[in-house]
């Protein structure tokens, strides 16, 4: 699990919002976040065994505000955060956070002209992240697929410049925050 560069996930029916995670074709997380939370928290289990792997919960209730952090579940393991940046309103911004709390890379929307277009005129416009280091270099990206229900695929290009775990959990956070 994990050792792969390139990933998909597609978002599933139902009254909660529920994500199958694929890595080489084969499932290997599913997630399940509640509606109307109030403070975010949802858990990936194990596709196979339906044992919990990881577990991400908000920090704060107020979501312009909150980290979400992303902990492994069977060792404890803090594996990162997820943070909207406080200038993603137009094109939305997050920064992922290592262990420590040190930035180590970025999901950035791909344009803001398509970023106002998706959240203005139709949700049918595909979106696309660029999954950047602190310096501006491209370590991914995410692309949606144009299908009714999210599925998008996730390309790590460097697995060894940021944690692929962090990148995959952290995109369907994101999905789960922007209802995209």
């Amino acid at each position: 699990m994990f050792d792969g560069r390139q990933y998909e996930v597609r978002q599933k029916f139902g009254i909660s919002t529920k994500y199958r995670v694929y890595e080489d074709g084969e499932p290997i997380l599913e997630s399940k976040k509640k509606k109307l939370r109030l403070k975010e928290d949802f858990r990936f289990t194990d596709a196979d065994t339906g044992e919990e792997r990881f577990r991400v919960r908000a920090d704060s209730v107020l979501d312009i505000a909150a980290a979400y952090d992303i902990v492994d579940s069977q060792t404890g393991e803090r594996i990162g955060s997820v943070k909207r940046s406080a200038i993603s309103f137009a094109k939305h911004e997050y920064a992922l956070l290592g262990p420590d709390g040190e930035t180590v890379a970025y999901i950035r929307e791909d344009s803001v002209l398509k970023a106002i277009l998706r959240r203005n005129v139709t949700t049918f416009l595909p979106f696309t992240y660029n999954v950047e280091g602190p310096s501006g270099e491209s370590l991914g990206s995410i692309h949606e697929s144009f299908s009714f229900r999210d599925k998008y695929r996730i390309d790590i290009a460097d697995t060894t410049a940021v944690d692929p775990r962090l990148v995959v959990v952290g995109a369907v956070v994101v999905d789960a925050i922007e209802e995209n």
